[in-house]
């Protein structure tokens, strides 16, 4: 199963505290109290979402972060990219800061499978928005079916 790394989980509950107050400004401190998480980790997080211009910083006494997007047009993909880097591959051998050699690469017969279904992965990711994060959980939509598989048999 995909997993999303510590960083981005941290980025992910501060854009979406953000977004949840909008009119405020929200410190560093506060946002891993509420969550109890590293206020270490989540402020280098924050410095990447400052470089990305997804969020903005205020520093001094009453300093912290805003979002310097508008909520429904910062997608969960970006998000993503901006604390990861890059795209995240599903296997090694799909790593594109990653030199990997694989044993069976001359034979690998699920690689292309892999790297669509991590393109529709990032679709989804893409899909939503930092509001629809924020929004409570009742206000979800039906989720997105991403792929339609039919069977059919036939009698021969």
């Amino acid at each position: 199963m995909v997993k999303l790394s510590k960083r981005i989980e941290y980025a992910l509950l501060a854009v979406q505290e953000m977004a949840r107050q909008p009119e405020t400004i929200v410190s560093a401190k506060d946002i891993a109290d509420r969550f109890d998480i590293s206020f270490t980790l989540l402020a280098k997080v924050l410095q990447q979402l400052v470089h990305a211009g997804y969020v903005r910083s205020y520093h001094g006494v009453h300093g912290g972060y805003e979002l310097a997007v508008a909520s429904d047009r910062l997608s969960v993909a970006d998000v993503i990219v901006a604390v990861d880097g890059r795209k995240s591959a599903l296997v090694e051998c799909q790593d594109q800061d990653n030199e990997h050699t694989c044993s069976t690469h001359g034979t690998c017969t699920i690689r292309e499978p892999l790297a669509v279904l991590q393109e529709r992965i990032m679709l989804a990711f893409t899909s939503m928005t930092v509001q629809e994060l924020a929004q409570p959980s009742q206000e979800f939509a039906q989720p997105i079916m991403l792929v339609s598989l039919s069977f059919s048999e036939t009698n021969s």
